[in-house]
């Protein structure tokens, strides 16, 4: 029988899990990140569809911002959890903010926050632009661009 040192095999037993551990880690933050860019997204195309989109009354405004927030695909995110996602529009200011989390399997290694949830919030907010005042600005390039 041949008598041989098994130092590699002890190093990689204690390599391998680090490795792997550091790998999923990284995939999962990855996940994170993308999900929190698509609620940035999302949250800048809805501010931006609400400053420019036009109605009749608010009720009807309101109505359109209300169907427009439910109808946001939700499917699109990998592993994040919506808690909220609203529009509103306050003084000629239209506004909109989400938010989501994600669960953190390892509750003891989170230490950007407390407990096992890493959350994100987004918002964004555009002036609605009056037909009068877009009418007088164009006016005013027109002459602007005759001189």
């Amino acid at each position: 029988m041949k008598k041989e040192n098994a130092y590699m095999t002890v190093e990689a037993a204690m390599i391998f899990p680090v490795v792997t551990g550091a790998i999923f880690f990284v995939i999962y933050m990855l996940l994170f990140q993308y999900d929190r860019c698509l609620l940035e997204q999302d949250t800048g195309a809805m501010a931006l569809w609400g400053s420019l989109v036009q109605a009749p009354d608010t009720e009807m405004l309101e109505a359109k911002v209300q169907e427009r927030v439910a109808g946001v695909y939700k499917e699109k995110y990998m592993m994040w959890r919506f808690t909220a996602m609203d529009a509103s529009l306050d003084k000629n200011k239209f506004s909109a903010k989400g938010a989501g989390s994600v669960f953190f399997p390892f509750g003891g290694l989170n230490f950007w926050g407390g407990g096992n949830v890493w959350s994100a919030q987004a918002a964004h907010s555009y002036s609605r632009l009056a037909p009068v005042t877009f009418i007088r600005t164009c006016h005013k390039f027109q002459k602007a661009l005759e001189r």
